[in-house]
């Protein structure tokens, strides 16, 4: 790496053209100036300045170099400016969250991106885990998630809940209370089926409910849009956020149970404590306030 205090010198004395008037800029001896460009020239193995008595001329690698200084001082301009500006109508959005929620806030985002067509939105389904790795990593700027992370270097701020459906057939008959005839619908798995089952049946049927392993197994699905495909045909019953079941294209044929003790999942927003958002994640987190509401 060159040493910044050459490169300072040999641009003042490109700029004055005169040793004396360089040395007297930056405080120096005359041999100090010479013996910074003679350590810059060592450095580069290349010769920068032909001397002609006391006026010198640029070489080739000298002129180079003068004119690197000079882009990496635009570089540095541009830089500092950019901080500065921060547009709040510019630049990437780096968003990771579950599934559910992403069907719920990618829309509005997108619709936000259209009246501003230099934000680009970037948004991953993903699990609380992951979540975690991509903030610490600075792959996203922002995560939400329904489990809070829970570690030093990330700041977590509740924003809003969100209710969990007890999903069957709209021709299904099963009567809200009855645990038995619910379980013979049979069970479609998704991933995250336990905790959401746990949460809505523990709470509802504390006396019969042990676990998703007394529930005929009747499908897994692993992709969000697709779970309630195999509700909608009769073929059993799920757990789901209400929003999953709203955008759900056949919501005719869905039915969500009259719950006696309703549940609702904690939705935290998550970001890195000491690294402040640009400006545009303000509007961005409102969106998702609004969504949560």
């Amino acid at each position: 790496m060159l040493n910044p205090k050459w490169l300072i010198t040999f641009e003042t004395l490109v700029k004055t053209q005169s040793f004396t008037k360089t040395a007297e800029c930056l405080f120096m001896t005359q041999p100090g100036v010479s013996q910074h460009i003679k350590k810059l020239e060592n450095a580069l193995g290349e010769a920068l300045i032909f001397r002609e008595g006391k006026q010198f001329e640029l070489s080739q690698a000298g002129t180079l170099l003068n004119e690197y200084i000079a882009s990496q001082k635009q570089l540095k301009e541009a830089f500092l400016a950019q901080l500065k500006e921060d547009n709040p109508n510019q630049g990437p959005i780096r968003i990771a969250c579950s599934g559910a929620m992403a069907m719920k806030i990618y829309p509005l985002l997108l619709a936000h991106q259209q009246q501003h067509p230099e934000l680009s939105v970037h948004i991953e389904a993903a699990p609380a885990s992951r979540i975690h790795a991509q903030l610490m990593e600075n792959v996203i700027d922002i995560g939400i998630s329904t489990q809070p992370i829970n570690h030093p270097s990330i700041e977590e701020t509740l924003i809003g809940k969100e209710s969990l459906c007890l999903v069957v057939p709209s021709v299904s008959q099963v009567d809200p209370q009855d645990y038995h005839a619910l379980s013979q619908l049979g069970f479609i798995q998704h991933p995250d089926a336990n905790q959401y089952a746990d949460l809505v049946l523990s709470k509802n049927y504390p006396k019969h409910y042990r676990g998703l392993e007394g529930f005929q197994d009747s499908g897994y699905v692993n992709q969000l849009a697709q779970i309630l495909l195999p509700v909608s045909q009769g073929l059993g019953f799920t757990v789901l956020p209400e929003s999953v079941v709203d955008s759900f294209a056949e919501r005719d044929k869905l039915r969500c149970l009259s719950l006696r003790h309703p549940v609702y999942q904690q939705v935290y927003l998550a970001q890195k404590r000491y690294r402040q958002l640009p400006q545009r994640y303000q509007t961005v987190i409102e969106i998702i306030q609004i969504a949560l509401k």
